[in-house]
């Protein structure tokens, strides 16, 4: 089992799958009261936030570089990358999204209707999922040359 968790796209793969909570149960929650692609918005960047946390703190861990990268300005550098990263790979996370939703299931059965916005967002997720730790691994959470 640890020789599983010594692999980095596992870790962010779980810290993916914990975002993804974080993205739905803000996305439930704001589409109470706004518009799903509203709230579907404001959603990513609460999970991308709370993403960037975790790999930092459990993903790309390096206890050679801890020093360095332990600065708040390091940190807020990082955070500004991830984001930024999380921008492009929210393009085709929020395309695929629209696609979706431009094209409702064509059921009656009304729980698969209720849940479709949600069931939607899966693709899109998988799509930025990869970009996210292409960028992560070799751009935001790189070795620092000391």
């Amino acid at each position: 089992m640890n020789l599983i968790f010594k692999h980095t796209f596992v870790r962010f793969a779980i810290v993916g799958g914990a975002g993804f909570l974080v993205d739905l149960t803000c996305m439930l929650l704001l589409s109470i009261w706004l518009p799903h692609l509203v709230a579907r918005g404001i959603a990513f960047w609460v999970a991308a936030s709370s993403n960037w946390w975790w790999n930092r703190t459990i993903t790309f861990t390096d206890p050679k570089q801890e020093k360095a990268s332990n600065s708040k300005k390091a940190a807020a550098l990082q955070w500004i990358q991830f984001l930024g990263s999380s921008v492009i790979a929210f393009v085709p996370n929020w395309g695929c999204y629209l696609i979706l939703m431009s094209q409702p299931p064509a059921t009656s059965n009304s729980t698969l209707i209720i849940l479709w916005p949600y069931l939607a967002m899966i693709p899109g997720i998988l799509i930025g999922m990869m970009l996210n730790y292409a960028f992560s691994r070799f751009w935001v959470f790189s070795p620092v040359k000391l």
